[in-house]
């Protein structure tokens, strides 16, 4: 997987991150259970102790926002990925401020790894 090649880029805590691919109903109830938010989203993170994490991702909106920012669906996975990951490293992003320092950061580090695995996850698409 891209992620193992460039392990480095993501500093510790936490030490682990489970990754859960669900879908569309799921992360909804997910959303409403935790968030008190009524509908679908993409990526939500749960800090379970200082050394792990997870992030729970809907396929199927993957899937859909790949087509949209032109990356397969395992490359927006992966994007998401790095957006959970940030989340689980206290960044934010509530505010416009909040959302251009943690998208920056996520753009790069998305960069990065793509870079690092050698095409290993597919075609690059840039991502707005």
């Amino acid at each position: 997987m891209c992620l193992e090649e460039c392990a480095e880029l993501f500093g510790s805590p936490p030490s682990e991150i489970g990754i859960i691919l669900v879908s569309n109903r799921k992360i909804k109830k997910l959303n409403s259970q935790f968030l008190n938010k009524n509908s679908v989203t993409d990526t939500m993170s749960f800090k379970i102790s200082r050394n792990y994490g997870e992030i729970v991702i809907s396929a199927e909106t993957a899937e859909e926002n790949g087509k949209t920012y032109g990356l397969t669906t395992e490359e927006e996975i992966l994007y998401l990925i790095v957006h959970g990951y940030l989340h689980l490293k206290n960044y934010k992003d509530y505010t416009e401020n909040e959302r251009k320092i943690m998208f920056k950061k996520q753009n790069s580090l998305f960069k990065k790894i793509l870079k690092a695995s050698r095409g290993k996850c597919g075609k690059y698409g840039k991502k707005q």
